[in-house]
């Protein structure tokens, strides 16, 4: 199965949107500034999920501040994003945009449809609907996406989009699948 998805993965153009693009193009300054202004924050967020927008603008621009930058300093990968949880509203696939943005060469975003097809290629075992992920969860989806895009040569990001835009390609209902019965 894992040999299908790398064929998938290494078919899939690029792509990317004006609005990510706008992101990118300011994202440097994180890395200059070693943190994220709330300014910039907001954006990413709001890209990722705009529905807890109102609980993202609880947060100070201090509180983006302060929250990023011990964050970014952190060595350990699970530290890091579990600490960017810490923002308000802010959950893992959240977190992981503010990751991704600061450095795409490091990072992928968790989202449901990359985490859908790994699960469907067995790379990842749990969770199969892809929802409220864990920082397990997490560690585990950072480890396969790194592995895929270190065989393929292209970065974590590349692997995930590829993957994502594959997902939304070939779906079939809806997105989110109903717990209940």
């Amino acid at each position: 199965m894992q040999e299908d998805l790398i064929q998938i993965i290494s078919e899939i153009p690029d792509t990317s949107d004006n609005k990510t693009e706008q992101i990118f193009n300011l994202a440097h300054s994180i890395n200059k500034n070693g943190f994220l202004t709330k300014e910039l924050g907001m954006k990413i967020l709001n890209w990722k999920s705009p529905r807890p927008f109102k609980h993202y603008d609880k947060n100070t621009n201090a509180d983006f501040e302060t929250i990023t930058k011990y964050a970014l300093m952190q060595e350990d990968e699970k530290i890091k994003i579990h600490i960017l949880t810490a923002l308000n509203g802010v959950n893992y696939p959240s977190a992981s945009a503010i990751l991704m943005f600061s450095n795409p060469l490091k990072y992928p975003v968790i989202d449901i449809r990359v985490w859908r097809q790994l699960y469907k290629n067995q790379l990842v075992t749990e969770n199969p609907k892809g929802q409220n992920f864990t920082l397990t969860q997490w560690a585990k989806y950072l480890e396969v996406i790194r592995q895929i895009s270190n065989s393929l040569n292209i970065t974590p990001r590349q692997v995930e989009k590829r993957l994502f835009d594959y997902d939304k390609s070939t779906q079939i209902g809806t997105l989110y699948i109903s717990s209940k019965k």
